[in-house]
């Protein structure tokens, strides 16, 4: 748009290209509801007033207009839908931006993978801006599928300037406390480019947290208590208030959220699937649980949009304002946040909550799969684990949390083999790498609940290795072998026999069907995990068992993970 061509329209000389009578304008800037008419030019906003001449009109009737919600931190794999599925989904919740991650992807097929991403966001109606992965492999603990360096970085900035707008969670916080050159040489990169470097730091206070914002890192989506948000944004850091499927961290911290600091606290989702943003919402739902816990609706739609494009540096987004993009959200009451239509450059793509907009973009085609799923040849007799009389390290696994704990118990044992013990909710755990084929390791796991069976899953945060987790060897084994047939999926077992399944043959993170049949998929599988004993949540639990950034103890393919010392550990304690 050239700035000569938006002017006798914001003057009103010339009759808009749109104009929305009737609305009640949430100004994001005042705190104030204004009424008034918005005036648009192509895809932007020229004035709000008293215009009056449109080519094409829209009465809203007293409804009120907030600006389009943005998602400050996502990863579109966790919906487990293709990106195009992902945009409808989350239109119909008035989202219409997002900084999108993509590290998921990225440690399976690498620089691959991330332009499979971009290409497949180009074009279509969801500003899709890119956080280029900073954790590729996500640890030293891990087969990854692929490594991107800083020279990598570098030439993706260079090809695509406009999509990158970040470096992505800096997750391996100790390799920026021990100043690690290639983290270090990261960071360089794209804070020379002026470019946001996105942080990912549990727990991290005091000094130590000193250090990691020094390096540049001034956002996080990782705080859980209300003292550790509050000490972040005392240091300077915009907080992302989490709040998906698996962790739920709004409540837990809202609270410190007031009329003096809220500029800087912003929403996002993290990781969250097909069904909860089609039957929860999405930002959306973060707003309506805000105000549910006492904060202003101005604050809280301030907080899912102006402070959010104000730190991303997004100066035509986050609000209802001349010169910035019609995007814009309509709702029938501000409290209840009830969404009837959703406006993307000046196009209504949802109305009545239905999806009436229209979906192409660069790449029209959903592939067939994505990448191919190697596992390495594994016999029952190399998955058994034999007792050496001593006790044995479990993964403490909790419902809504990320973090894990260590137990130290004793093993069941059967003949000279150690095994799940489903009475004590001990289960075992099988990584398989998926990359290469090589390596494997075996855990134990407690909180999960499953009472037979097994599930497996192609989904591991970061790298993603198959992970296996049952009450017998033999279930354990079929269910990994049945993700290879699918090339990746979630697969439930038992006896022997597929129970239920939800393919993602896409990089084995991503379904390739559309969005209904995705939630559909999703909500099947979550049914038959209570008849089992378990839940979706505990499911998400395991997701994450593998990321060995998280405290306290977790399993990769190469063995068990003492996070905060950093080591590998036996399975049986001294």
């Amino acid at each position: 748009m050239r700035i000569k061509d938006i002017i006798p329209y914001a003057l009103g000389k010339k009759p808009a290209h749109l104009l929305i009578k009737n609305a009640r304008i949430v100004n994001v800037f005042t705190g104030d509801v204004e009424k008034a008419n918005i005036a648009i030019f192509r895809k932007r906003i020229a004035g709000i007033g008293d215009y009056t001449e449109g080519e094409e009109v829209l009465d809203l009737e007293g409804r009120y207009v907030v600006p389009g919600l943005i998602d400050a931190h996502l990863h579109i794999e966790s919906s487990m839908l293709s990106p195009r599925q992902f945009a409808k989904a989350v239109l119909l919740h008035g989202t219409t931006t997002v900084i999108a991650d993509p590290h998921e992807i990225g440690n399976v097929l690498g620089l691959d993978g991330i332009e499979y991403m971009i290409e497949a966001t180009e074009g279509i109606p969801l500003n899709v801006y890119i956080a280029i992965p900073s954790a590729v492999p996500a640890s030293k603990f891990e087969t990854s599928g692929a490594r991107i360096g800083p020279e990598d970085i570098i030439n993706f900035v260079e090809k695509y300037p406009k999509r990158i707008i970040a470096l992505g969670e800096v997750m391996d916080f100790p390799s920026v406390l021990n100043v690690d050159y290639e983290t270090i040489t990261k960071i360089e990169v794209l804070r020379h480019k002026y470019k946001k470097i996105d942080g990912h730091a549990p727990g991290l206070s005091g000094k130590e947290l000193n250090a990691y914002i020094s390096a540049f890192i001034r956002s996080d989506h990782e705080s859980t208590k209300p003292e550790e948000a509050l000490e972040k944004v005392k240091r300077g850091m915009q907080v992302f208030i989490r709040e998906g499927t698996t962790a739920k961290d709004l409540e837990n911290i809202i609270g410190v959220v007031n009329e003096r600091n809220h500029f800087f606290f912003s929403f996002c989702t993290d990781d969250k699937d097909a069904f909860d943003i089609l039957e929860e919402g999405h930002i959306d739902h973060n707003i309506r649980l805000a105000i549910k816990h006492g904060i202003d609706p101005i604050v809280a739609i301030r907080m899912a949009t102006i402070n959010t494009a104000r730190y991303f540096n997004l100066r035509s987004m986050g609000a209802v304002a001349p010169g910035y993009k019609a995007d814009l959200v309509v709702v029938e009451d501000l409290e209840r946040f009830d969404i009837k239509m959703v406006i993307k450059d000046a196009k209504i793509v949802v109305k009545g909550g239905k999806f009436v907009g229209t979906l192409k973009g660069k790449i029209s085609d959903i592939p067939e799969k994505v990448g191919t799923i190697k596992l390495p040849d594994v016999s029952l007799k190399d998955i058994a684990v034999k007792d050496k009389g001593k006790k044995i390290r479990v993964i403490k696994l909790f419902e809504k949390s990320l973090i894990t704990d260590e137990l130290i118990v004793d093993p069941k044992v059967e003949g000279e083999m150690v095994v799940a013990d489903p009475s004590r909710d001990i289960l075992k755990i099988a990584v398989f790498d998926r990359h290469k084929g090589e390596n494997f390791s075996i855990g134990f796991v407690n909180g999960f609940g499953l009472k037979r069976g097994a599930i497996s899953a192609s989904i591991g945060h970061d790298s993603h290795n198959v992970f296996s987790i049952g009450t017998n060897d033999e279930d354990i084994l079929f269910a990994a072998n049945e993700i290879k047939k699918m090339n990746g999926g979630i697969i439930l077992v038992d006896g022997g026999k597929v129970i239920e399944k939800i393919p993602l043959p896409v990089a084995g993170l991503m379904s390739n069907e559309d969005l209904e049949i995705v939630a559909h998929r999703i909500k099947s599988f979550d049914t038959k995990l209570e008849e089992y004993g378990t839940n979706k949540e505990m499911l998400m639990a395991v997701f994450f068992i593998q990321l060995a950034v998280i405290p306290k103890l977790k399993i990769t393919d190469r063995g068990l993970v003492d996070v905060q010392k950093q080591t590998f550990v036996d399975i049986f304690a001294d």
